[in-house]
């Protein structure tokens, strides 16, 4: 990095303990942590280490990777009603509204092109608040701060 080869760093699933224990031990931030954020985990903790660090939110599966049926979600449905969005679309909205990038999956072009239509609302106060009050504390996905998914992470392989 002071090279100059380097200009900025990203890191992934960085706890709030790990990105506090980052910034202040090394010479440079990272930019931006990928984590886990949706309506059912709203990752509060590390969203504040991060922003009091300086380090961008960067939401991977922000819509839960379709789990605990979040699309047939009746406060997300309803919401998402008002704005003439579907549940998807409120729940990226709602991730932009709150300062966290999104980066959602898809293999449906119509899907794709839905989630790139979100400049024409805006969710009210009340609705962000609404959805937030959807958290329940803790990953729906994957936790990261256990030592059986260590040890699962550690034997898988993306390329033989």
């Amino acid at each position: 990095m002071h090279d100059g080869y380097i200009r900025a760093i990203g890191v992934s699933n960085f706890t709030p303990e790990r990105i506090v224990d980052l910034c202040l031990n090394s010479d440079f931030s990272p930019m931006v942590n990928q984590l886990e954020r949706h309506p059912y985990f709203l990752n509060k903790e590390a969203l504040f280490e991060m922003q009091k660090n300086g380090v961008a939110a960067q939401a991977w599966g922000p819509l839960c990777e379709g789990q605990k049926d979040i699309f047939g979600n009746q406060i997300l449905n309803d919401i998402a009603a008002v704005h003439g969005k579907s549940a998807a679309q409120l729940i990226l909205k709602w991730n932009l509204q709150s300062g966290v990038a999104v980066i959602p999956c898809s293999t449906s072009e119509r899907h794709r092109l839905e989630k790139i239509s979100l400049d024409d609302f805006e969710l009210s106060d009340e609705e962000m608040q609404l959805i937030n009050s959807m958290d329940l504390g803790h990953s729906e996905i994957i936790d990261h701060r256990c030592g059986h998914t260590a040890r699962q992470l550690i034997n898988w392989r993306i390329h033989d």
